[in-house]
Parts: C-alpha cells; sequence; structure tokens
C-alpha cells in the first residue's frame, strides 16, 4: 500500500513537470507557428466547462513514509499549507489553457462579441502582420542595485499602472514615471549643452529611487523642487572676469494622464536666481507644455505640442553682449504631427511654427532694440522608418523650413529671411535593449538667404543620443547637435553650430552614483573671419538620500577660444544643493 502511495504521488509530480514543460514550449511560439497552427482571422473558442477542482495530495500518517521522503515532498511543488496549483500552458494566439478548458485573452487591438458570459463563444482576434511586435523583457538593471532580483516598489507600482495598457514601451515608461526619454514627435535632437543637462532621451534609469508620483484620478503628478548655491568665477563671460555667487531655485511639475488610449500631458518649470552683487544676471524663467496624443486606431495617431518658453539670454549666446542688462526671450513652439504604421515601415508627417522675440537692453544708458532678431520659424517635415527589429530601425528625416524676418538686421541693413533644408539618414537603436539606445545619424544642412546678397550656408550634421550600459553599474552617453544658428554679425548668412558631450555615470554604492564629462562646440560664422570653439569638462556626485531626495555637487570648467579680438575667457562653475521630487 505505502509503494502505491509513492507511484501516485511521483505521477503527480511528473503531470506536473509535464505541464510546465508545455507551458514554457507555448510560451516561447514563434509568431509564425501560431499562423501555421491557426488560419488568420478570427476563431471560436468555447469556454463552457468548469473549472477542474485542485486538490493538494497529502502524505499518510501510519509511519509508512520515510523522514527522507517527507522532506524531499515538503520541498517540492506542494509545500506546507499550500495548494495545488494546475500549470496554465500558453497556447497560441493569446489563449490560456487550464485544466478547465480555454480561456481567450484579449490582444492589442482585438474586439469581442458579447460580454463573453459564462458557456458563450468568444472570438478572439489573432494577431496579423504588420501589427507591433512585443518584446517581453526583464526590467532594465538600474544603477546601484546590487541586487538584480530582489522586488522594486517602482515596479509594483508600474505593473498596477500598465497591467492592461495597450501604450508602447516608451510611452510606458514616460507615463510610469521612469526618466526614460519621450518625445511624442519623434523630432531631431534639440540643441542643448551635452554635460550635466537633462535631454529628451536619457537612456538608462540610473536612479535607484525612480519617482511614483501622485494618483489624481486617471492621472499622475510629478513635482521637482531643485535649490543650490552656485558659484561663478566669470558670470559675464568676459576676459574680464568677475565672479559672484547666487542662490537658485527651480520647481517643476508634470501631469501626465494614464489612459489605455490617447494621452495628454502638462509640464510647467521654473528657474530662479538671486545673486549676491549683480542683481542683473538675476534669471526669471519659465516653461509651460503641452502635449497631446490621440489614437485614431493601432497603426496611426494624431499628435500636438504647445509651448512657451520665457528666460534671459545667456551671456555665452551667439552675438550676446557682455555689458548691460540682458534681454528678455520669448519663444512659443506649436508642433504637430502624424503616424502611420504600414507592416514594418512607420511614416511620420509633421509641422512646426516657433516665434521667436527679444526685448530691449540697456547698454551704456541707453536703450537698444532687439527687434531685427525677431523672427518666426516655419518647418514642414516627413520622416519615414524601417523595423528590422526592435532593437535596430533604419529612418530618413527629410525638411523643409521658411525664417521669417520683419525688418533688415541693424548691423548691415541686410534682410535675414531665409529657406533652408535638412537631409538626415541614420538608425536607431529603440529603447528596449539592456546594452545600447538612442539614435545617430548624418546628414547635411543647406540654408539661403531669399535675396541672394549673401552667400548660401552648406554643411555637414552629425546628430546623436546615445546610451550604453558598459556594465550594470556603469552608462556611457554620447551626444551630438548640429545646424544652422542665425547670427546679426555684419555680412554673415548664419552661423554652422555643432554640440558634442561624453558623459560617464558610475554607481559606487546603491546610492552614491558619480559623473564625468567632456563637451566640444565649434561655431563657424559663415562669409567672416569669425570662429568659435568652447572645451567644457566638469565632474559630480550625486547621493540619494531616499526616494524624494537627492544632495548633489558639480563642478565644471570652460575654456572659451574666439578669433575676435579680447573675447576668449576661461571659467569655473561650482554647485551644491539639493532636489526633492515626488
Amino acid at each position: 500500500m505505502a509503494d502505491g502511495r509513492k507511484i501516485v504521488g511521483l505521477m503527480h509530480v511528473l503531470a506536473a513537470t509535464a505541464g510546465a514543460g508545455a507551458a514554457f514550449a507555448c510560451l516561447f511560439a514563434s509568431p509564425a507557428a501560431a499562423q501555421i497552427l491557426d488560419p488568420p482571422g478570427w476563431r471560436t473558442t468555447v469556454t463552457s466547462r468548469p473549472p477542474a477542482p485542485r486538490l493538494r495530495p497529502s502524505l499518510p500518517d501510519d509511519g509508512s513514509v520515510s523522514e527522507e521522503d517527507a522532506r524531499a515532498f515538503d520541498s517540492g511543488a506542494f509545500g506546507p499549507n499550500e495548494t495545488a496549483r494546475a500549470p496554465q500552458p500558453v497556447g497560441v494566439d493569446g489563449v490560456v489553457e487550464d485544466a478547465g478548458g480555454l480561456r481567450p485573452t484579449l490582444a492589442d487591438d482585438e474586439a469581442a462579441d458579447g460580454e463573453g458570459e459564462e458557456g458563450q463563444p468568444r472570438r478572439v482576434r489573432i494577431p496579423q502582420d504588420g501589427d507591433p511586435v512585443s518584446v517581453i523583457e526583464e526590467a532594465a538593471v538600474q544603477d546601484g542595485i546590487i541586487d538584480l532580483n530582489g522586488p522594486s516598489e517602482v515596479s509594483e507600482m508600474a505593473g498596477e499602472i500598465t497591467e492592461f495598457d495597450l501604450r508602447s514601451p516608451e510611452d510606458i515608461r514616460a507615463f510610469a514615471g521612469e526618466p526614460a526619454g519621450f518625445d511624442p514627435l519623434l523630432l531631431q535632437a534639440n540643441e542643448q549643452n551635452p554635460v550635466f543637462s537633462p535631454s529628451n532621451f536619457q537612456g538608462f534609469l540610473l536612479d535607484p529611487y525612480p519617482p511614483i508620483g501622485t494618483k489624481i484620478g486617471s492621472f499622475l503628478l510629478f513635482t521637482t523642487l531643485e535649490a543650490n548655491y552656485d558659484y561663478n568665477s566669470n558670470l559675464f563671460a568676459s576676459p574680464n572676469a568677475l565672479g559672484d555667487s547666487s542662490l537658485e531655485v527651480r520647481p517643476a511639475a508634470r501631469l501626465a494622464s494614464n489612459w489605455s488610449r490617447h494621452a495628454v500631458e502638462l509640464r510647467a518649470s521654473g528657474d530662479l536666481s538671486f545673486h549676491d552683487r549683480y542683481p542683473s544676471e538675476d534669471d526669471r524663467a519659465y516653461v509651460v507644455e503641452g502635449l497631446g496624443r490621440l489614437d485614431i486606431n493601432s497603426r496611426s495617431n494624431l499628435q500636438g505640442f504647445l509651448a512657451r518658453e520665457y528666460a534671459q539670454e545667456s551671456r555665452s549666446a551667439i552675438n550676446a553682449e557682455s555689458a548691460g542688462t540682458r534681454p528678455n526671450i520669448t519663444v512659443d513652439r506649436a508642433r504637430a504631427a502624424y503616424n502611420q504604421r504600414f507592416n514594418r515601415l512607420t511614416m511620420q508627417l509633421r509641422g512646426n511654427i516657433v516665434d521667436t522675440s527679444y526685448s530691449t537692453n540697456v547698454f551704456d544708458d541707453q536703450t537698444q532694440s532687439n527687434s531685427d532678431r525677431d523672427y518666426t520659424l516655419y518647418e514642414q517635415a516627413v520622416r519615414p522608418m524601417w523595423e528590422f527589429s526592435p532593437y535596430l530601425f533604419a529612418f530618413a528625416d527629410i525638411s523643409f523650413n521658411q525664417r521669417d524676418y520683419k525688418i533688415p538686421t541693424f548691423s548691415d541693413g541686410i534682410l535675414r529671411s531665409s529657406t533652408g533644408e535638412r537631409y538626415r539618414f541614420g538608425v536607431s537603436f529603440g529603447d528596449v535593449s539592456h546594452v545600447l539606445r538612442g539614435t545617430i545619424s548624418l546628414g547635411y544642412a543647406h540654408q539661403e538667404i531669399d535675396n541672394h546678397l549673401l552667400p548660401a550656408v552648406d554643411g555637414l550634421l552629425i546628430d546623436a543620443d546615445l546610451a550604453w550600459a558598459v556594465t550594470p553599474l556603469t552608462v556611457l552617453s554620447f551626444t551630438a547637435t548640429s545646424d544652422v544658428a542665425e547670427t546679426t554679425t555684419a555680412y554673415s548668412p548664419g552661423v554652422m553650430e555643432r554640440n558634442y558631450g561624453l558623459e560617464a555615470r558610475h554607481s559606487f554604492t546603491r546610492y552614491l552614483i558619480g559623473t564625468a564629462g567632456a563637451g566640444y562646440m565649434t561655431r563657424n560664422f559663415i562669409n567672416t573671419d569669425y570662429n568659435e570653439e568652447q572645451f567644457t569638462a566638469a565632474v559630480g556626485t550625486e547621493y540619494y538620500a531616499n526616494s524624494w531626495s537627492v544632495l548633489f555637487a558639480r563642478y565644471q570648467h570652460i575654456d572659451f577660444q574666439s578669433s575676435q579680438p579680447e573675447s576668449s575667457y576661461t571659467a569655473e562653475i561650482v554647485q551644491a544643493g539639493v532636489r526633492l521630487r515626488h
């Protein structure tokens, strides 16, 4: 009798093992195999059978089972006080099979007839060729976390948020509060300081406590308040260095929808500084943005973006004065895009309007107008992209622009209105790999003044936003931007400006992250002998005290060289502060 019980128990274990093996094989079955097993279209499955009862086998208490067998039994599939769980193999086309029959699960863009009550047939749509390829991987390793298998409060929250989410992985990460890049219009890299300056794309999570936000209905609210002490040894970016210290405060908020379809996002941030000796250098800047996405169907959507930026001109900007007050700059932006997917090919049509205006400033006790710098940019673009795999895309970005100036430039009396083209071709490594993410492209720019009084501006374009996870604790980032910038320099049609940045981040401990970066910038004033270049080196550290506070310190060295007499300078910048977030 004891041998019979052993045989019955062994049969239970073998049955459970066989079921688990079937589940594993079906889970990794290819889409091609799924289409061979079932023809494309709609399939009816019946769910009338009740689920089979789940039984837990018990051991006899007559002393016929040895202690060694009892220990092996307790350490197996059926532990103490635990019910037996029948295997649930995943079949083709998203149908989950259990001991009671077939249970269809909804795919990305499926439809179902009726409510699917017990015993009623349900129609489930089989994925077709051209539908998005789902990539299911473990969450990317966060820098500073040694235990790769430990549970994460953030991962649990993200799972709760996206349990029935039909959005792309990029959208899910963005709306779950992770700092992965999210550009709803897939625009080219924006102009930015490549050293210690946040970009639209951040590659990998480098944060042991990614903010989870506050849930407000169907929205998530993320807030940040950063305050730091800043010392700049050359505040006016001048050969005659004058240093000053200041208190800087930067609040920010982001409200993002958490819907299964469509999306709305609102952002606002401010930059306030209070200098000790030179209040003319105080910043009073803000940015207000609104983004939206209307999902027409699973393969097409409309996207929009509105923003207003208000800031004071930087002393290191093109044609900026190192004396007098700084003019205020107001920038209004409006963008729209239509995205359509055809199998592996995705097409994007977009338009962009940017209106830039400058206020007057005071120089040598006289008011100086900057109205000759005001202009409006109109842009039209098309962006085809081919998906080889979720890890590799090839794309082209072709755009045309018109820059409309209202009055001629004061320096030479020439109206700077112009038209131009940009041609970019590159590859994208997507945003799902654990090793390499981002985009890189090469291109060509042509910008020509409408009245042909000045020569055209031509040049090679290099744009990149790449992140490489060298190890789970070290990330190397490379950024590059290049474009034709505006200038009021006499008889110059424009400036070919290029920026390159290389940055390394390393987690020394779970909570301490170090950063080192270098940047290089060049400016070539076309049709003149003026050239500028700048080298930047920086180091910094961040200490994550807890999930809502970060202490940071940074040091930056700037070496600016210009072909114009008495225009070169150097500067040292030191920052130390705290960042509060939720």
